[in-house]
């Protein structure tokens, strides 16, 4: 089973490269990324449990959905009824780029404070180490309020990066200020996916523009691989011996014997309703309406935690749609998710500046499918980066369009 799932994947990533021609389209992205993780899996000494021929097929569920969904969109006139700007985005941005400086300072002494409220000895380490009381509910450092709302106003600081360096005409000394506070900013929050997603960005960018040379990817790629390994090792304890087989094994291969297991064990994760998975973040709403519901209010689920025979809290992107509704929560959000990529990858082709934005902002949860759910369970921050972007590139002139 795992062979011709790996042969079918392959040829699925061949078949989208021989359409389009470029390997920027997100069907070429999955397909290829599950051909060479797979292919890894098999050929690596991992210690790692094997994987069931139910896992292969699931996965397989997921690729076609996902797939072919993205691959049709791209073949759907639809209309847009208003002008998003081509070029370059609007004159906010002169007001915003002043803002945005002043806000990641403010972030980043935030985090300052807050790293050194944990642990003194290790400002990365407490960070950490509040990023997980946090989703378990037991933080109980409280920002200033002037802080809260400069970190509110930095969750957009990658799309406005992307704005600055590659739609923008000018690189004056405010952009290269910015560039290098975001920069900061994304190590001091010893989060290694945040820090992917900047990189990644780039990355996304490189190979839509066709620009993606192998020298320049194997400098992506022992980028990405030392600022992960960076944040690894500044958040580590006192006396910690790294091991580098169990670092790749941890992050990139143990979500998937992790999944397998959910597979086949049969165990009833729901709480209260199926859906408090993929839809979490309509549980406020729902308990400001007087439902007495709970939900999961954990994404990773850091209270069960998964043997590989490792120790793993991630499940891959399929987990929240499989426990919620089965096989098929995996089709359908397949498809809905196929869907939104194909149609935003369409928007680049069509030289909509802010479908570039949205892309190369959200290229990492397209990379990390592997890892976990990065749309739905941060699906309030998704929805704000989509809002921000339009508007950042919103023009007054309103014309109807298809695209």
């Amino acid at each position: 089973m795992s062979f011709v799932v790996i042969i079918i994947l392959l040829l699925l990533a061949c078949a989208t490269y021989g359409i389009f021609k470029t390997i920027s389209h997100p069907a070429f992205i999955t397909s290829f990324l599950w051909f060479c993780i797979l292919l890894i899996y098999q050929t690596v000494d991992h210690g790692l449990y094997a994987l069931s021929d139910k896992f292969y097929g699931v996965l397989l569920l997921w690729n076609i959905g996902f797939c072919f969904s993205s691959l049709a969109i791209c073949y759907v006139r639809f209309p847009i009824f208003v002008n998003w700007r081509y070029e370059r985005y609007n004159s906010a941005m002169k007001v915003l780029l002043p803002i945005f400086i002043i806000s990641l300072l403010i972030a980043i002494y935030g985090l300052y404070i807050k790293g050194n409220y944990y642990n003194s000895d290790n400002i990365f380490r407490g960070i950490r180490e509040s990023s997980v009381l946090a989703m378990e509910g037991e933080d109980d450092f409280q920002y200033p309020i002037y802080v809260t709302f400069a970190m509110a106003v930095v969750g957009q600081s990658v799309a406005v990066l992307i704005s600055l360096l590659y739609v923008g005409k000018k690189k004056n000394l405010f952009v290269i200020i910015y560039a290098c506070l975001v920069l900061l900013f994304f190590v001091m929050r010893s989060n290694k996916y945040a820090m992917a997603q900047l990189l990644l960005a780039f990355l996304a960018i490189s190979s839509y523009n066709n620009t993606l040379s192998k020298r320049k990817f194997f400098v992506y790629l022992v980028c990405f691989l030392g600022l992960m390994l960076t944040v690894h090792l500044l958040r580590a304890g006192d006396g910690y011996e790294f091991d580098f087989v169990k670092f790749i094994s941890v992050y990139f291969l143990a979500p998937l014997p992790a999944f397998d297991n959910v597979l086949n064990t049969h165990i009833d994760y729901i709480s209260d309703f199926h859906g408090e998975y993929t839809l979490r973040f309509i549980i406020p709403f729902l308990q400001t309406l007087g439902f007495s519901v709970e939900g999961n209010p954990d994404p990773f689920n850091l209270h069960n935690w998964t043997y590989t025979p490792l120790p793993v809290n991630v499940y891959t992107i399929m987990f929240s749609y499989y426990v919620d509704w089965g096989y098929w929560g995996i089709i359908v959000f397949s498809i809905l998710l196929g869907t939104f990529w194909g149609g935003i990858w369409k928007g680049m082709e069509k030289g909509y500046k802010v479908a570039l934005v949205i892309y190369s902002s959200f290229f990492y949860m397209l990379v990390f499918q592997f890892f976990a759910d990065f749309f739905f369970q941060y699906f309030w921050v998704t929805f704000q980066t989509i809002l921000f972007a339009l508007f950042l590139f919103f023009s007054k002139n309103t014309c109807k369009n298809r695209i």
